[in-house]
């Protein structure tokens, strides 16, 4: 029931793997995810944590993308949305839940009153909506009263419509853990070194356990690179003279404490060009994003920058002019790549460019694949191991994870009732429903923890919304290794209470500490470390 690194290192070293996944983000682990289920001896390893870039800087949104249909991405847009209900009502419903969006229309900017009625019927049609869901045309007086701030030059009307959001780090953490469920070896701070072939096809690949400070070789009949934004870098491994395969584009977002931006709906904003701009209340914060710009520097560097913020704050002040912001208000930021498809820079605006994943063969067998939305990861991952399955010379089958919960979402033992277990009775309510929110079924195995160790049932700071034996959790349970695994990918507080997380940084190096066998001054620099990452995220010049 947990994840063990040093297990799966050992394991590297001595099997030979039918497939190895370079890339624990949502596309690789939702592809080691499903050959394993398929009874695939699988690797997946990653150089960084688990959804340590693009898959814990998305939108958080788990969707159709409305905005795609204009575009003429019907298949895209169908697809999408036929992943959204399956992951929302059966494999993921502890993770995936609904958001209600207010959509103004603004004469001369974006859809009219028509355009969005007729696309918003598509949109409900495609995801097979119930009734009582379907999205409800307002005009200009009831989209005043729904959203008061919004501005009224030029206000035609808008609509209420349905889609869906999620914890992207821990639908992918998901996608790992049952991965290591059915078999698979996973590690992350694995980080590839080379590509080794024999007779023209790759064999193996050297690995280094950046904790350990080791290199090993690792044994695999087909390797397959899910890097993201490392895509390219990985294929120049296997060729040197391989040309660059996508396009990186800079989605950045902003935090805002909910007191600053006092909006009372989730609303879709447009910019003079029609470009959207979403705006999320999530408890006491706001996530207001994404920016859609071309990127050529360092994957690792990316960043929120100056320009990022004036354009975001640019569209709140042209769409909430009552509510004055600044930088003096942001209460952090994140910023990440995004893997397109290549064409010739300046083509297409990036937001114009398709969503549609890239999946490239190269002579050696090395397998690639970039890109895509993080809703449809499931199809993605299942057209990949469809292929693997080819090459292994085995029947590709049903795919498992077309009706398979997530583990957060299937009784934790058999004949479990799904939420329920005599640990969660024994800690407080407010305890409880934080651990069911984030781990489903799997929550009374925290709440063991807890009940075993009353202490760690209070909040790691005051109204921080997780407790301190979920920390305990994460490193026995969860492979977390740092501060930043555990406060920015294994619970998201970073950007979800991102004050609350600042505060309990030190309380969380502590019990790490503890668990691991830090001293004092790696305690004291993972601090450190976290509170310098959040304020760079807020303080930028």
């Amino acid at each position: 029931m947990t994840l063990n690194r040093q297990k799966s290192l050992a394991r590297f070293r001595d099997e030979e793997f039918d497939l190895a996944v370079i890339g624990a983000g949502i596309n690789g682990a939702a592809v080691a995810r499903d050959a394993a289920m398929r009874g695939v001896r699988v690797a997946l390893i990653d150089r960084g944590d688990f959804a340590c870039a693009t898959s814990s800087r998305s939108s958080k949104l788990i969707h159709g993308g409305f905005r795609y249909l204009p575009q003429g991405q019907f298949k895209l847009v169908h697809a999408a949305l036929r992943e959204r209900e399956r992951l929302r009502h059966l494999t993921a419903p502890h993770l995936v839940h609904p958001i209600q969006f207010l959509f103004p229309v603004y004469r001369g900017r974006g859809f009219n009153r028509f355009t969005m009625a007729m696309g918003l019927t598509l949109y409900d049609l495609f995801a097979g909506m119930p009734f009582k869901e379907w999205h409800s045309s307002l005009n200009a007086a009831e989209v005043r009263e729904t959203e008061p701030a919004l501005c009224r030059d030029g206000l035609t009307g808008g609509a209420m419509y349905f889609d869906a959001w999620a914890d992207d780090a821990r639908v992918t953490f998901e996608n790992v853990l049952d991965a290591d469920l059915h078999g698979a070896a996973v590690a992350n701070y694995a980080a590839l070194e080379n590509l080794s072939p024999s007779s023209g096809k790759i064999a193996s690949a050297g690995v280094r356990d950046l904790l350990g400070g080791v290199s090993l070789e690792l044994r695999a009949k087909t390797f397959l690179n899910a890097a993201g934004p490392w895509v390219d870098e990985i294929r120049r491994m296997d060729d040197p003279l391989s040309k660059p395969s996508v396009r990186l584009t800079k989605g950045v977002h902003l935090v805002f404490a909910r007191t600053v931006l006092p909006v009372r709906e989730a609303i879709v904003l447009a910019d003079e060009r029609g470009r959207i701009v979403f705006v999320m209340p999530h408890d006491r914060y706001v996530l207001v994003g994404t920016t859609d710009t071309d990127y050529a520097g360092d994957p690792a560097s990316v960043r929120t920058e100056p320009d990022d913020i004036e354009y975001l704050l640019a569209v709140l002040a042209e769409s909430l002019p009552g509510i004055k912001l600044s930088n003096a208000d942001l209460a952090t930021s994140f910023a990440g790549l995004r893997a397109l498809v290549r064409a010739e820079k300046g083509a297409a605006a990036p937001s114009s460019v398709p969503r549609e994943e890239v999946i490239l063969e190269s002579s050696s067998g090395l397998i690639t694949v970039a890109g895509g939305k993080f809703t449809t990861h499931r199809e993605i991952a299942q057209k990949l191991v469809d292929l693997v399955m080819k090459r292994l010379g085995r029947p590709v089958g049903v795919c498992p994870t077309l009706a398979t919960p997530f583990p957060g979402a299937r009784p934790l033992f058999p004949g479990d009732e799904p939420g329920i277990g005599a640990a969660m009775r024994t800690i407080p309510a407010e305890a409880a429903e934080i651990l069911k929110a984030r781990y489903g079924t799997r929550a009374p195995l925290v709440a063991g923890i807890a009940a075993r160790r009353p202490e760690l049932a209070e909040p790691l700071s005051r109204g921080c919304p997780a407790i301190a034996a979920e920390v305990v959790h994460a490193v026995g349970s969860e492979m977390a290794h740092s501060v930043g695994d555990f406060l920015v990918r294994r619970t998201s507080l970073s950007w979800r209470s991102p004050v609350e997380a600042e505060a309990a940084a030190p309380t969380v190096a502590r019990i790490m500490a503890a668990e691991l066998g830090w001293d004092r001054a790696r305690e004291d620099a993972e601090v450190a470390g976290f509170t310098h990452e959040q304020d760079s995220r807020r303080a930028i010049a």
